[in-house]
């Protein structure tokens, strides 16, 4: 027998390699980590992550999160932008955030990051992102850095009537504008006066507001998309706030451990405080006058895996008004209470998930007794919804598929009423419930050469819940949008985009009652739901530090709801629906915006002209009219200096043509009932508002990690009296067959010199 000879070190060799390749093979593994701003602590988006010698990577999407299949740990991983100093990291130290550093270069002049964030790079026309930084760069209001003002200062956005809440788009009323804070739904976007906005800017980490174009994740609103998303998990512990004359607020955002953070933000104003020093009783902080609000905000964070996170978010705002002189006895109350999770998971090459289950809850209470009638009202807009969508974010396209559940409550009003101590009888309204289950899909890809599109879809299914006043209604809405950017040059872009939008509930005001006093009506097949169909073409310029941008735009809305007697007859009406008109309106304008660094000052101003012209077969014998939000001019100007390394100056300007209203003239007795007799539509218009803010802020020097700074601001320096309520009152009694009616008109704040001391550690 031949026994064959063995090579013990062939042998040996060869299995060494195999377990070798083997554990190499074994080691192959998914990464996904986060790429982040080192010096603004901000996601990075478009980042490329490519490993080292091949032809293997991918980039990071708009949450700077990036995930690579197949990774060894001695990888390297090779991480660059244009703008950052490239970096190198072997995938076995990947952490689960990785900083870049962004490249500095001598300049002649320095590119401007201004209050709007680059429109060359966006498909979408008319769409700003802003990041913490941005929101840094904002004037001082009262002492305060507010985030929903920064939207007012862009082209075509102005601030509802002064007291109302909301914001104004393209001749929308400020129902017609969906916000949303952590993907929960917030109704109410101001605390009295428009003065204070309901988010403390503390604790956002961006904003994108979008007024064309819309994305078809979202819907159920016609003139604009705000989307504010909280501070994301700290790498160490921070808190900032602020003591001022007129309020304080404190944020926190707390790391608990390594996978787990908790974000605390509360803000109390303390206005009663400086009531004595202030003897005009036409100004809200006159005597006989109080008001306070506060908001607070809890997130928790928390990292579940390398690839999942999960967050819950809860927020209340609160607001309390009451009014004595005059013989009035006014009173206001009304809040938000938000609560939302919201659940993210990283599948891999590109492809994520995110799910979205939310309660919104909006009440208010409000009394009155300007007319003959002394009454009080309750109302509230509660939603319960449910999101899920799946994102590919890939290299040469990026998809978005998704659907959405919302369940409605709506209570329009509550109203009990009496006529010098007699009761009114009034058949208050049930509760509206119905219910919207939306799918939607959008894809954003390059055509060919210089030319890229963004297109859209969504489809919505629309069911009311029977009352004694609206039977089982049902409605579908077909929603196209499609937008197309153009590069002229590197440095100029030609953007044009369409959308049909439906809006499923109507907006109506106690409009006498200059305060956030509106309520809601549902659609039916006598009100159909609203739609709008819009075009807008604009043009964007950068160079250096020059940013310059510009659009016109045409909507109609159609099915356009407002009250024929008047909206304090309707509030005591026992029926909206009887009071309701429907039409249309045609808004179109032109709109631009010029932001320009020179050595250490930065300006922003921006201008907007337009129209806005409704029409109604019963209101004004059918001819055109002025609709009530139409403000044919608006013009905003920022100005910020920094004299030395401590100190900054600001300016703020602000010119917007007056809200117009229809003026009650007399109240008839008919049938021994008391009504109201009105001027012709929308005939009245409120007085240009107006006014200039300065601002200087001192920086202490830095003590280790506590910074401080001390902020003077003159509010309306120049101490102009813009309205802030109409009311009116009568002369005469109901045993009378004629009422005169005398208008009364109070103002907004008047010149008020802030200190606050903002600090950070």
């Amino acid at each position: 027998m031949i026994v064959p000879q063995v090579d013990t070190a062939k042998i040996f060799c060869t299995i060494f390699i195999l377990l070798f390749f083997g554990n190499v093979a074994r080691a192959q593994k998914s990464i996904t980590s986060r790429i982040l701003d080192f010096d603004k602590n901000d996601v990075v988006e478009d980042v490329s992550v490519r490993i080292q010698n091949t032809d293997k990577g991918t980039y990071s999407n708009q949450d700077g999160f990036f995930t690579l299949d197949g990774v060894a740990d001695h990888d390297v991983l090779v991480l660059s932008k244009i703008g950052y100093t490239t970096q190198q990291v072997r995938a076995g130290d990947l952490k689960s955030d990785v900083y870049l550093f962004q490249e500095v270069s001598a300049l002649k002049e320095v590119l401007l990051r201004s209050f709007s964030s680059s429109q060359l790079k966006r498909v979408v026309p008319d769409q700003i992102y802003l990041s913490q930084n941005d929101i840094e760069k904002l004037p001082f209001v009262l002492g305060e850095k507010d985030v929903i003002k920064l939207i007012q200062y862009t082209p075509g956005v102005q601030q509802a009537s002064e007291g109302q809440s909301g914001i104004l788009v393209r001749g929308g009323n400020a129902s017609m504008n969906l916000t949303l804070l952590d993907n929960i739904y917030l109704h109410n976007t101001a605390h009295l006066g428009g003065l204070f906005s309901a988010v403390n800017s503390d604790f956002v980490n961006s904003l994108e507001f979008s007024k064309a174009g819309f994305d078809a994740a979202y819907g159920g609103r016609l003139s604009s998309v705000t989307d504010l998303k909280t501070l994301k998990q700290p790498d160490t512990t921070h808190f900032q706030g602020s003591i001022g004359l007129l309020s304080a607020k404190l944020t926190g955002n707390i790391k608990l451990n390594k996978k787990n953070s908790l974000l605390l933000s509360g803000r109390r104003s303390y206005l009663e405080i400086f009531k004595p020093f202030f003897n005009d009783e036409n100004s809200i902080l006159g005597k006989k006058k109080n008001y306070f609000l506060y908001d607070f905000l809890a997130k928790h964070d928390s990292e579940l895996s390398e690839k999942s996170t999960l967050q819950t978010t809860l927020y209340l705002t609160s607001d309390d008004f009451k009014d004595l002189t005059k013989g009035r006895n006014r009173r206001l109350s009304w809040g938000n209470l938000l609560l939302g999770t919201t659940f993210k998971y990283w599948v891999g090459d590109g492809l994520s998930s995110q799910t979205t289950m939310s309660l919104s809850n909006y009440k208010i209470s409000f009394s009155d007794n300007d007319f003959p009638y002394n009454y009080n009202a309750h109302s509230s807009f509660n939603v319960f919804g449910v999101k899920h969508h799946f994102l590919w974010d890939k290299e040469n396209y990026v998809l978005k598929i998704g659907a959405e559940y919302n369940k409605n409550e709506v209570l329009p009003k509550k109203v009990a009423a009496n006529i010098q101590g007699s009761p009114f009888e009034i058949l208050n309204q049930e509760t509206y419930n119905y219910d919207e289950a939306s799918v939607f899909g959008d894809v954003e890809f390059a055509v060919r050469g210089k030319l890229e599109a963004k297109m859209g879809l969504r489809l919505t299914s629309y069911i009311t819940k029977e009352n004694a006043l609206v039977g089982k209604e049902e409605f579908f809405s077909f929603e196209p949008r499609v937008s197309f950017k153009y590069s002229l040059l590197n440095n100029q872009a030609l953007k044009v985009s369409y959308h049909r939008l439906a809006q499923f509930v109507h907006q109506a005001s106690v409009g006498a009652f200059s305060l956030p006093a509106d309520f809601f009506v549902v659609s039916t097949e006598a009100v159909k739901p609203q739609f709008v169909n819009q075009f807008s073409l604009g043009h964007s310029y950068e160079k250096n530090s020059l940013q310059l941008n510009g659009a016109l735009y045409f909507k109609r809305v159609s099915n356009y709801t407002e009250f024929e007697n008047g909206s304090l007859n309707n509030l005591l009406s026992n029926n909206l629906y009887d009071d309701i008109l429907t039409g249309h309106f045609n808004s179109y304008g032109f709109e631009a915006s010029l932001n320009k660094k020179i050595n250490k000052l930065t300006a922003q101003a921006s201008v907007t002209l337009s129209k806005t012209i409704a029409k109604f077969d019963k209101i004004n014998q059918g001819n055109y009219f002025s609709a009530t939000f139409d403000r044919p001019v608006n013009i905003s100007a920022i100005a910020h200096y920094a004299l030395s390394d401590r100190i900054e100056l600001g300016a703020l300007f602000i010119f917007t043509s007056g809200q117009n209203y229809t003026r009650p003239q007399d109240i008839r007795i008919v049938n021994e009932r008391p009504i109201i007799n009105f001027e012709a539509k929308n005939a009245s218009r409120f007085p240009n508002y107006h006014r200039l803010d300065l601002s200087c802020t001192y920086s202490f020097k830095p003590k280790g990690r506590w910074n401080s700074k001390l902020n003077l601001t003159l509010y309306n320096a120049y101490n102009n009296k813009n309205l802030f309520q109409t009311s009116f009152s009568t002369e005469g009694n109901v045993d009378d067959s004629y009422i005169e009616i005398k208008e009364n008109r109070d103002y907004l704040f008047p010149f008020l010199p802030t200190v606050n001391w903002l600090f950070s550690f």
